[in-house]
């Protein structure tokens, strides 16, 4: 997460506090962390943070919609990008595998947290329109990469393609971002390393799109 440049002193200032809360959530989780915490990870005073932020709920969900915004960007690149609809969709299952790297791990386990966070969440969280709206920005551009696969034909078309490939897009993200919270997994004697598993996993899926011969 990154303050943009040229905004206003308001909005750098409400900025620098989702990445201090980011910092912190990161550290911490969303339970331990308090208000104080990130007052104090973005050296201003607590009233500052309540005024933009009232309740611990509403930066929480803000800190999420802040990732996922930043990751928009990614995913529209990779779709612009030359090539077939099936070129774009391996691409983008790449693109998860690099979000399991320890570079992305805050951000996975974050993203991973939140998802717990709301279905025990004991009051309603605000600004959930804002995450929705955030999410959808994402899963449309995948849809629209789908649409392109079905269309060019880069896919086999004796399936139901936006189904499957959608189904292949939520299942290999939520793999690749639980296999991130992981440098080796041993099943008995045998060590797995993540990335290797992933890369399996999706040639799998890749081989099963492609056009019958």
């Amino acid at each position: 997460m990154k303050i943009h440049e040229n905004i206003s002193i308001k909005e750098r200032r409400r900025q620098k506090i989702l990445e201090s809360a980011f910092q912190v959530f990161a550290r911490k989780g969303f339970e331990w962390t308090t208000m104080q915490d990130v007052a104090d990870e973005a050296n201003i005073g607590v009233a500052t943070v309540f005024r933009y932020f009232p309740k611990k709920n509403k930066l929480i969900i803000n800190v999420i919609i802040y990732i996922l915004e930043n990751s928009l960007p990614t995913f529209q690149q990779i779709f612009n990008e030359k090539g077939t609809g099936y070129e774009k969709f391996e691409q983008l299952l790449n693109h998860y595998i690099r979000l399991s790297e320890p570079g992305s791990l805050n951000n996975m386990k974050l993203l991973e947290a939140f998802e717990t966070y709301i279905v025990f969440a004991q009051e309603p969280l605000e600004d959930l329109d804002e995450y929705y709206a955030a999410y959808a920005g994402i899963t449309n551009i995948i849809s629209d990469m789908i649409q392109q696969g079905k269309q060019d034909g880069s896919i086999r078309q004796d399936i139901a393609i936006v189904e499957v490939m959608g189904a292949i897009a939520n299942a290999f993200g939520i793999f690749t971002r639980k296999l991130s919270f992981f440098e080796s997994m041993r099943m008995g004697k045998l060590v797995i390393v993540p990335a290797e598993q992933a890369e399996i996993v999706k040639n799998v899926f890749l081989e099963y799109l492609q056009p019958k011969k």
